[in-house]
């Protein structure tokens, strides 16, 4: 009995050590030189070889009338049913257009030029901006805005949570988040929610992420920067912080020797 009371007191105090998955895709764009994303080895090219996309002192621009490019999984993630993937990253906005359009999707296979699933958007309104999210196009595909202004020339972290549905195929509902504070996704509120609302089928796998720079009339201008994808929500938003850990892990130490004096 007390050897259980010992093992549950040590995982208590430790479980924050290893309850971390690791994301299936992370970047921060330190690493890169200044000049063109595309590297061959983590971005590749999609599409449009004008006007590439640049990253300079560790973060990315994206403009307009340009280059469309990808990064790839290690591996392809494939979803369960009920389960979920996070996309989470720093965004600034410095120009919007009153008719929107999309910087950034996923792909159910790398390099995949057709299938452009959960496409974040960015709109100009009155005082700012706001984000959108689509499903995917076609079929009667619509997107969905937040009603929250958001100001330019700003950063936010963002986290765009793709949930799969296998039971209610193209009816899977997802959810943008702004500025999360929580590891646990339900205790954040969703700056908006949107449902698959298409004829085309969602997706269980997903292979790469895609950053676009759409056409002069519509494209955003923004940076991009602390890219993270995981099938775990506290991958994007950690906790608690390490001195909350270094606590927990000093009350396991201190019970431990409480149970020896006991012995």
């Amino acid at each position: 009995m007390k050897k259980t009371a010992f093992a549950i007191l040590v995982f208590t105090g430790l479980f924050a050590f290893n309850n971390f998955a690791s994301p299936v895709l992370s970047d921060n764009f330190n690493s890169y030189p200044d000049g063109n994303l595309t590297n061959g080895t983590t971005w590749f090219q999609t599409a449009a070889a004008a006007n590439p996309v640049q990253v300079n002192s560790g973060v990315v621009t994206l403009n307009n009338s340009g280059q469309d490019v990808y990064s790839p999984f290690s591996s392809p993630v494939t979803l369960a049913d009920g389960q979920s993937l996070y996309f989470g990253l720093a965004i600034n906005v410095s120009a919007a257009q009153a008719t929107g359009d999309y910087f950034m999707h996923f792909t159910p296979n790398a390099g995949n030029s057709s299938l452009f699933y959960d496409r974040l958007f960015v709109e100009s309104t009155t005082g700012g901006y706001v984000l959108g999210l689509e499903g995917t196009a076609g079929g009667g595909a619509v997107v969905t805005y937040g009603t929250t202004v958001l100001s330019l020339n700003t950063s936010y972290n963002i986290v765009l949570a793709y949930n799969y549905f296998a039971a209610t195929p193209s009816n899977s509902v997802d959810a943008v988040y702004i500025n999360p504070t929580s590891s646990t996704v339900g205790n954040n509120t969703p700056y908006l929610t949107a449902a698959w609302s298409s004829a085309n089928a969602d997706t269980n796998q997903i292979a790469a992420i895609n950053f676009r720079q759409g056409s002069s009339s519509l494209a955003p201008t923004l940076t991009v920067d602390n890219l993270v994808v995981s099938t775990l929500f506290s991958d994007i938003v950690p906790a608690p912080e390490p001195s909350t850990m270094a606590l927990a892990a000093l009350g396991a130490a201190a019970g431990f020797f409480a149970w020896r004096r006991r012995r």
